[in-house]
């Protein structure tokens, strides 16, 4: 048995091991207001190293001041510090998503459970639950909502209400990557077509032969691009807040968190040139209202950057039109890497234009390999037999 000061300070601790084999650590925090006494906390542990660690977290925030009791703050308690604290340095599109994930799903399940006795059990109950019941949300979606919580968990680590978190080991449902739709280089001719008389037609077409995220394109501004070397520099993108009474536009960093150039064909710096002479027809129709901050390549016809849901609805009516309608917008940055990997680009030159961060990515991204691939790699192999000499 350990031995006990006779007067104990607030935030001071102490450790016992306990005749059921568990260790028992106590800690003093703040006065009762009637009687004066110090208020003794206990906490329980299968190790003595567990238990001091719990301890040392505790006492070092009392000393601080910042320590919060465990026993009486809920996940929703503490999810409201979690979304103040951390998810609003994250873009609006984010900070919806995780909102979202919060309110629907895991506060109305977890919510009301005090983090000191949230379990590992909890947590691994919830998220079977999620794919079952009705519910049967996608596998990524529920991954998507673990991290969330896994988040949230972990930032009530760093601020030392918890001592680890119990949602890293959890079972989660695989996800089996969807097959991506492309236009095909066999097809391209078709697309280009029924894109000629869109008034997106520029949009669409430097789209498909860059390989740009819809934010990225629509983000684009004349300062980023080098018409000396045909190429184009990917700084920022377009996003719109999504704050009710706030849905303004701004400008963020790429995805990737860094910039890349993207070297054109020849009919794509012309497309853009295309774009630069009908902006300055609109330019010269809209005066004096004209108002294009950002000097965005691709604006409506006052000045003002575009709204991706309305490309995307010109888009799909392209697509339809020449039965493609099962692709997005997405699908023209997926037609850019296959096209690019069927006329014979190697996948770090299409990793390195796509942005990705490594090349296993792209490759596994595209690792379908189209019919045309297969075919040309087929004719290689035949043209390489029939070079060698009878035996």
């Amino acid at each position: 048995m350990a031995r006990k000061s006779s007067r104990r300070e607030l935030g001071s601790g102490s450790i016992v091991k306990r005749s059921d084999g568990r260790w028992q650590g106590q800690y003093c925090n703040g006065r009762d207001p009637k009687t004066g006494k110090l208020r003794r906390h206990t906490i329980y542990g299968k190790t003595q190293k567990e238990v001091a660690e719990r301890l040392r977290a505790i006492t070092a925030s009392i000393d601080r001041g910042t320590f919060q009791e465990p026993s009486k703050l809920t996940l929703t308690d503490y999810s409201k510090e979690y979304v103040a604290h951390y998810v609003s340095t994250l873009s609006p599109y984010t900070q919806q998503s995780y909102k979202i994930a919060l309110d629907k799903h895991i506060l109305p399940a977890l919510g009301s459970i005090k983090l000191s006795k949230l379990s590992h059990r909890d947590v691994q109950a919830f998220i079977s639950s999620l794919g079952q019941g009705g519910k049967e949300l996608s596998p990524k979606t529920i991954r998507n909502i673990h991290g969330v919580l896994h988040g949230l968990l972990d930032a009530a680590v760093r601020d030392e209400i918890l001592i680890k978190n119990i949602s890293n080991h959890c079972t989660l449902p695989r996800v089996i990557q969807k097959q991506i739709k492309p236009i095909t280089t066999s097809e391209l001719s078709t697309f280009l077509k029924a894109i000629e008389k869109e008034p997106f037609r520029n949009i669409f077409f430097v789209d498909i032969f860059s390989g740009l995220r819809q934010a990225e394109i629509l983000g684009l501004r004349w300062e980023d691009i080098d018409w000396q070397n045909n190429c184009i520099y990917i700084r920022c993108q377009l996003q719109q807040r999504q704050v009710k009474g706030d849905f303004s536009y701004y400008l963020a960093p790429p995805k990737e968190g860094k910039e890349r150039r993207v070297i054109l064909a020849e009919s794509a710096i012309n497309a853009l040139k295309q774009q630069q002479n009908l902006q300055h027809r609109m330019e010269q129709i809209a005066e004096p209202v004209w108002d294009n901050e950002w000097g965005l390549v691709f604006t409506n016809d006052f000045g003002k950057p575009l709204n991706r849901r309305t490309i995307y609805k010109h888009l799909k009516r392209v697509l339809r039109s020449c039965g493609m309608g099962d692709r997005t917008f997405h699908s023209l940055r997926h037609s850019f890497a296959t096209i690019s990997l069927e006329n014979g680009d190697d996948i770090k030159t299409v990793q390195t234009n796509l942005g990705h961060y490594a090349a296993s990515f792209t490759l596994k991204t595209y690792a379908h390999v189209s019919d045309m691939m297969q075919q040309n790699s087929a004719n290689r192999m035949e043209a390489l037999i029939q070079s060698l000499p009878e035996s």
